[in-house]
């Protein structure tokens, strides 16, 4: 009778460590997954880049906007080069 309850008392906990170990699983998974799928940080020099492309698109209808964003894009590149 005592090997028969030992088993039925270290069942639970066998099935306490499997849980444990399955969420801790999916757990990392989850993390590893949502690393790769975070967008990489834009450079200084890549975000001068952009604004200015985006500058050229507006300089024909709002050139103060364009000049704004070239502005934006000189203060970008000046923080690159520090």
């Amino acid at each position: 009778m005592t090997a028969l309850s030992s088993k039925l008392t270290s069942a639970p906990s066998t099935a306490a460590f499997l849980a444990g170990a399955l969420s801790n699983g999916y757990g990392f998974v989850v993390a590893r997954l949502s690393s790769l799928m975070r967008p990489q940080a834009e450079s200084p020099a890549e975000a001068a880049e952009r604004l200015r492309v985006w500058a050229d698109q507006y300089s024909e209808h709002q050139p103060s906007y364009a000049a704004d964003l070239r502005a934006a894009a000189d203060r970008c590149a000046d923080f690159a080069a520090r």
